[in-house]
């Protein structure tokens, strides 16, 4: 597996990023619902009633040729009433509604950049866990390597001792440095373990599975004009466009807080049939249905509210003035990383070039005293002593090319271009 490949597979199975993309959603059906609200609403209402007890009306004396003032109480209807009613209604003008969708628009604006950010982050701490593990890898290759160098001039120094051109304490101090070896050995073993589960986690790779990771790291730095060619650009990173989106989302909800104190205006028609019955059987032939109908406007007119709204827009107000004060905090934060993380970059390369220096002295002076070794010319401790020296500074280089690889994550990363990784 590659760098890349474990990239989008990373990408392809992240829950963190399914949970971003599926919030991402939720804007798409909160978006949906803000507009279905500038459609027609129809409601159909059903009554079906009994009354034990009708209601008593009074009915003005004059119209029976009664005396002025007098009234005859009467009652209207029957027990059993069914009325059946539908109405439409549409609103024609409602400001805080024609403000509201852009504001779900807007928020579906940072929603996208919440998945950019988090696609950053899942980017970011697997490329991290790739170079450890493969660090690591190369370390257990170089301890193999100096194990077989060491198994070499065991049989060797065995071999002169046999025929008394070595002493035993040859032998013993070559069988010390091997177990040392061994030690180191079993611990990167046990790193490199770790690292693989960890790596097959965020890749969604199942641990059954064996992983064998690939990347040319013959010329480590190779890369680095083209990292150190990178430029800072506030604007381009997920962070201030995350602000800046959040700025105008909340002046958006601040104009719809205004808004509602402006009228609204709806029409509507309402058309109904009711039936009258001495009886529950309502649906008899013998009965008849009256209809109705009405249609007209309505005014909704807010007069006070108790300063609600004012309060909202208060603290929206506040709430601009904090993401501003963020905005720039931000810009001056984001350039000290950028800053620092290219000068880290820079020290990492001329650090890295130096161990490769240090590797090569190292061999060709171990190469040579080993030569001489067995000519008998020097003893077996300078030997040991320079193949250990040679064993450090290629540890030492293999810890400083992932220290140059995290330098570069860290440069990518503050100038919000990790996504070059997978190029």
């Amino acid at each position: 597996m590659t760098l890349v490949e474990s990239l989008d597979m990373a990408l392809a199975n992240s829950p963190q990023l399914k949970k971003a993309k599926l919030d991402r959603e939720g804007f798409e059906l909160r978006l949906k619902e803000a507009r279905s609200a500038a459609y027609p609403s129809i409601n159909a209402t059903v009554n079906y009633e009994y009354a034990p007890v009708l209601p008593t009306q009074l009915l003005p004396g004059e119209l029976f040729g009664m005396a002025e003032g007098t009234f005859i109480p009467a009652q209207f209807g029957r027990p059993w009433q069914m009325t059946g009613a539908a109405t439409v209604t549409q609103r024609i003008y409602d400001e805080s509604l024609f403000r509201g969708i852009p504001a779900i628009t807007a928020g579906r604006a940072v929603s996208d950049l919440l998945v950019a950010r988090t696609e950053e982050e899942i980017l970011f701490n697997t490329a991290t866990v790739f170079y450890q593990t493969f660090q690591t890898e190369q370390l257990l290759r170089a301890v193999n390597a100096n194990a077989e160098k060491l198994d070499a001039l065991q049989r060797m120094a065995e071999l002169q001792l046999a025929n008394d051109y070595a002493i035993p304490t040859d032998v013993k101090r070559i069988r010390v440095a091997r177990t040392n070896l061994e030690t180191q050995r079993q611990k990167l073993l046990t790193s490199i373990s770790v690292l693989h589960q960890m790596l097959q986690y965020l890749c969604g790779v199942p641990f059954e599975q064996p992983l064998q990771l690939t990347e040319d790291m013959s010329k480590a730095a190779a890369d680095s004009l083209r990292w150190l060619s990178f430029t800072f650009e506030p604007e381009t990173t997920t962070e201030h466009q995350l602000i800046r989106r959040s700025l105008e989302l909340n002046r958006i909800q601040t104009r719809s807080k205004w808004a509602e104190r402006l009228p609204s205006l709806s029409a509507y028609a309402t058309g109904m049939y009711q039936i009258w019955r001495d009886d529950a059987n309502v649906f008899s032939s013998k009965g008849i249905w009256y209809g109705a109908a009405a249609f007209g406007l309505k005014i909704d007119v807010p007069i006070f509210d108790g300063f609600s709204r004012n309060r909202k827009v208060n603290v929206l107000e506040l709430e601009a003035q904090k993401l501003e004060e963020d905005r720039r905090q931000l810009d001056g934060a984001k350039m000290l990383e950028f800053r620092q993380a290219r000068e880290e970059l820079q020290n990492a390369i001329r650090v890295l070039q130096y161990q490769s220096d240090n590797v090569a002295l190292a061999r060709e002076i171990t190469d040579k005293l080993l030569l001489q070794y067995r000519e008998g010319v020097v003893p077996l401790t300078d030997l040991l002593n320079a193949q250990t020296a040679m064993s450090e500074a290629e540890t030492n280089y293999w810890q400083q090319v992932f220290g140059y690889k995290l330098a570069v994550l860290k440069l990518l990363k503050a100038s919000g271009k990790l996504e070059e990784l997978r190029k």
